[in-house]
């Protein structure tokens, strides 16, 4: 009797601990989120809401409930959960614990990371107001086959400093993580055009010169405007970040169509699931679009 009493006594302390664990590593990968993007995330955030918001009376019967408060609300909380739980099992895929986790958010709590970090935010800023890049980008050009030139490194930048920068952020890491991007980006033109199958080869050579043009130019506009604001202690912080577990979640990109569609209807059904569990009613002659799509409950 007393080895039964431990038996069960050790099995319940195993399903508390492993409970345990898994709320640990969710809130370490929320506070990992929180540290690494949260401007970018309150910025999705904040477009979603108004789209959201204006979709509400669309989807829902204006009944005893405030739509878009509690629109506003959803993205505070339930979003929030949703893409946590979201991130866990990507993060998990990938091989990172949760020491690693902590051990970036460690770092980035020190003076050198506070620092990295606005310098970063400054440095994406300055990325995304050079005219240098935008005014090559001759999308039609590109598109019609033309040459625009390619971009050039600055002069005046210490050839030390780029060789400095090309070992820390030119990497074969990096460029996949890039190369992800604009795949991601450019597979979403593809899927329209693949509904216009007569168009669909002709348009997709063009796509393909202008990624490969924005591929092939953004890594010089990167370090051109990095010059001035990445100070060299920033690249030595940064090859230190690179040595963590975590810099395997550059592995994120790039994501398939696929991927984005199962996303993107997950949050949508996340939302409707939410909205009617907090009083929202869905409207009648909306279930049938909701069922075609997955989104209501069965």
């Amino acid at each position: 009797m007393k080895k039964s009493r431990l038996l069960i006594a050790m099995l319940v302390m195993l399903i508390a601990a492993s409970g345990y664990a898994q709320d640990s590593y969710r809130e370490a990968v929320k506070e990992y989120m929180a540290v690494t993007s949260q401007k970018a995330m309150d910025a999705y955030l904040n477009r979603m809401d108004s789209v959201y918001k204006a979709s509400s009376t669309f989807w829902f019967e204006s009944g005893d409930v405030d739509l878009n408060q509690l629109t506003e609300r959803y993205f505070k909380e339930g979003f929030m959960d949703y893409m946590t739980d979201f991130m866990c099992a990507k993060i998990k895929e990938l091989g990172v614990t949760e020491a690693a986790l902590r051990e970036h958010m460690s770092l980035m709590s020190t003076p050198e990371g506070q620092t990295y970090n606005e310098h970063s935010a400054q440095w994406l800023e300055a990325i995304k107001h050079d005219t240098s890049f935008f005014d090559g980008l001759d999308s039609l050009k590109i598109m019609a086959g033309e040459d625009p030139g390619q971009v050039q490194i600055k002069a005046g930048i210490d050839p030390g400093y780029v060789e400095k920068y090309k070992k820390a952020l030119e990497t074969d890491q990096v460029k996949h993580y890039l190369q992800g991007y604009f795949d991601q980006y450019f597979n979403l033109f593809t899927m329209i055009f693949q509904q216009m199958p007569d168009e669909m080869n002709d348009m997709q050579n063009k796509l393909d010169r202008m990624k490969n043009w924005m591929t092939a130019n953004l890594p010089t506009v990167m370090l051109n405007n990095a010059y001035g604001i990445i100070t060299e202690d920033d690249l030595d912080f940064l090859a230190k970040l690179q040595t963590l577990d975590t810099h395997k979640l550059m592995g994120l990109l790039p994501m398939n169509p696929g991927d984005m569609i199962s996303m993107g209807q997950g949050i949508m059904k996340n939302y409707f699931e939410w909205m009617e569990n907090h009083g929202a009613v869905v409207k009648e002659d909306m279930k049938d679009f909701l069922q075609d799509f997955q989104l209501s409950n069965p």
